[in-house]
């Protein structure tokens, strides 16, 4: 027969296995002080580090071509990372716009 799983359990499990994996976002992705901050400015700093990242590979890639730079892997990291942190924004959007769209269809 099977057991009945308790929420205590699966809480105590999930906790157990946070523990273990120890997985902590990188640094731009935590705001300074996460306790304080409200989710206008969360979503705010998030933005102007992609806007940021961004940026920065625009200009590596204008360095490179002005002859400045002749280091292609910095370029193409500094491009990777903006276009990684791009697509993140963009899923963060989706997402929101889905919860958004799942609690209008409750109201009605």
């Amino acid at each position: 027969m099977i057991d009945r799983i308790s929420s205590d359990m699966l809480i105590k499990q999930m906790e157990q296995m946070k523990e273990s994996v120890n997985v902590s976002p990188p640094n731009s992705m935590v705001p300074e002080d996460s306790s304080e901050g409200d989710f206008r400015q969360v979503l705010g700093k998030l933005i102007s580090d992609v806007d940021t990242a961004q940026k920065d590979a625009d200009a590596s890639l204008k360095g490179l071509a002005t002859g400045e730079t002749t280091s292609i892997q910095e370029v193409v990291m500094k491009m990777e990372q903006a276009d990684l942190s791009f697509k993140l924004m963009k899923e963060i959007r989706d997402k929101l716009l889905t919860a958004y769209k799942d609690i209008m269809s409750m109201q009605t």
